[in-house]
């Protein structure tokens, strides 16, 4: 017997993709917002639109554009910019996440088999991933070197993600969708392990980036640990809670609506935390600020979890309040996200070159690490996310839109229910 994806199409005829959204509401149960439309068949069940889960995408693609502009401008000694990636490098888990959790939320009621489901979802990632890693190849400075190098360089990286920083990121969906119809059958018919399952998952990624944070590399696994940022099993909390939590969808939402002030603490006290655990390995371990900071480690785990939560809470909290004009820009945001990610490192380049090429640089880095920093997220950060948005909606309305934001359809006219393509970025 095949095995099946749930899926649940598109106004369009076509299924909504990981990241997507269904057609309207405002994540549930809707609060003053629109009631979600009616369904064209008997059988075919009503699916809202995750308000919510739009500004989670927002926020959290900010964060990459943060993550990234704080990075390529900061000394790698910077106590200041280690403390700020402390916190935003849980861009990574969210984004991971939220592909796991949208991806079975829309299309959790409908079968679709497995071969189908990577007909249609693998060209979504494949054709972006070939187009941006031709761009990075052709503007890394290198064409002097010939032909013969250059189609070698770019065939080389096609394998390994390595045309630029962020593109490794698109080999983890294209593992995520080998497994997901098996995962998914799997959950579905062991609903009482989901929960142990949960609990396991937690407990495996703490002692996971554990031993990556403080190098205990144990025989065979160790490879794995020293190259572990490409490799889904890496991640494996985030895909099974999302998963999970798209399963237990009214439950959960349910459940954060009404523990919002504790989600809001447990947040700002796990990322206390993980500013302690910044100092102390600064202090006592003599860990430099960059590998104080780094991704795998405990601290960003909690942090994951919480901030998710957290945000998501807030994503509830807003969609009950904000109008129209407000969930028809994050409606937006979260459709030009997968876009914003794949170019924003080239313009965050050129400015950085252009910064270099006019002094402007040298003077900059005569300022203190704090001042330094604030000028990368409160000056550079909102250019840059500017700017690429703009890039994205234009691209979305041409026939490039597909292999340059990884989105097949138009963009949306304002106000209408958008169809993201493709997964969310994560952050380096």
């Amino acid at each position: 017997m095949s095995a099946t994806v749930p899926a649940v199409p598109g106004p369009d005829g076509n299924a909504p993709g990981p990241d997507c959204s269904p057609p309207r509401g405002d994540g549930s149960p809707p609060r003053g917002d629109a009631p979600a439309p009616a369904t064209s068949g008997a059988t075919r069940p009503e699916v809202r639109h995750l308000g919510a889960v739009d500004l989670v995408r927002f926020v959290t693609i900010t964060g990459v554009v943060a993550v990234h502009c704080t990075s390529l401008t900061a000394a790698r000694s910077s106590l200041a910019a280690g403390g700020v990636l402390e916190v935003l490098h849980v861009t990574r888990s969210v984004f991971l996440f939220l592909s796991a959790f949208v991806l079975t939320y829309s299309y959790q009621h409908r079968p679709r088999t497995a071969g189908k489901f990577w007909r249609h979802r693998y060209p979504l990632i494949i054709c972006p991933y070939v187009t941006w890693s031709a761009i990075y190849v052709l503007t890394d400075g290198e064409l002097h070197r010939g032909a013969g190098y250059v189609v070698g360089h770019y065939l080389l990286d096609l394998l390994d993600g390595g045309a630029h920083f962020q593109l490794y990121y698109l080999l983890l969906p294209l593992q995520l969708y080998l497994v997901y119809p098996a995962l998914v059958s799997w959950l579905r018919r062991h609903p009482g392990s989901h929960r142990r399952l949960v609990i396991g998952s937690f407990a495996f990624q703490l002692s996971f980036t554990a031993a990556i944070h403080y190098g205990w590399r144990p025989p065979v696994i160790g490879i794995w640990l020293t190259h572990s940022g490409s490799w889904l099993p890496s991640y494996e909390l985030y895909i099974a809670g999302g998963l999970i939590a798209a399963l237990h969808f009214d439950e959960i939402t349910s459940w954060v609506r009404s523990h919002g002030r504790l989600l809001l603490g447990a947040m700002l006290a796990s990322i206390a935390l993980a500013e302690v655990s910044y100092v102390c390995d600064l202090r006592y371990l003599g860990y430099s600020p960059i590998r104080a900071s780094q991704v795998f480690q405990p601290t960003v785990v909690l942090e994951a979890v919480t901030i998710t939560l957290a945000q998501y809470a807030l994503g509830l909290w807003v969609t009950d309040r904000v109008g129209i004009r407000g969930r028809q820009f994050l409606e937006r945001a979260a459709d030009a996200s997968f876009g914003v990610f794949l170019a924003h490192p080239l313009l965050v380049g050129a400015i950085l070159d252009l910064a270099s090429l006019s002094g402007l640089a040298a003077l900059v880095g005569h300022l203190p690490g704090g001042a330094i920093e604030a000028l990368a997220v409160f000056g550079l950060v909102p250019f840059v996310y500017a700017v690429t948005f703009r890039f994205v909606a234009r691209a979305r309305r041409s026939r490039a839109s597909l292999w340059l934001t990884g989105r097949a359809h138009p963009f949306p006219p304002t106000g209408q229910a958008l169809l993201s393509a493709t997964p969310t970025p994560p952050v380096v």
